[in-house]
């Protein structure tokens, strides 16, 4: 019993040891922590988009972007089905990508520069507020923050594509 005692002390003080010198206060190592720098946004006047290079993302912002506001389900088909700019595969975004439009530098509208097309009000996601079904997440473009509402209720849409350098 003694000796199996004596070999968990040995492993815990050999696990839990440390070598302090004496005279000399610990030092605690600095890391620098390099501020977030976000790639400018592209925006092209021509095609009324803007193109997110460093994520792979291409967003509409025509005058739709300001003045269509559907249900959830219809913000959904509308992305689907819309032809704009010559593509045909628009998505409502996930709350990750229209999160990453978001500049929480700036207020009313809280959205990075490059667009022109933008309420400061709420615009859907495609995705569901885990916790409660019956709610999707949105943005509030007014002061950059999440909420989610019931499915039901009407949102602005701003659709999106991934995966863009493959297909320009």
């Amino acid at each position: 019993m003694i000796k199996k005692l004596l070999q968990i002390t040995l492993i815990a003080t050999t696990l839990f040891s440390y070598e302090i010198e004496l005279g000399k206060s610990p030092s605690i190592e600095k890391k620098e922590v390099k501020p977030k720098v976000d790639i400018p946004l592209i925006r092209d006047d021509s095609k009324e988009l803007v193109i997110d290079k460093s994520r792979g993302l291409m967003w509409q912002d025509n005058i739709d972007a300001k003045t269509i506001r559907k249900n959830r389900k219809d913000a959904k088909q509308y992305c689907r089905s819309l032809v704009f700019a010559g593509y045909d595969d628009w998505y409502l975004p996930r709350i990750k990508e229209l999160k990453s439009i978001v500049d929480e530098r700036r207020f009313d509208p809280a959205i990075r520069v490059g667009f022109k097309n933008v309420v400061s009000d709420h615009y859907w996601s495609s995705s569901p507020n885990l916790s409660d079904i019956m709610n999707a997440l949105n943005i509030d473009f007014k002061s950059g923050k999440t909420y989610n509402n019931t499915r039901a209720g009407k949102c602005y849409v701003r659709c999106v594509r991934g995966n863009y350098n493959r297909l320009i």
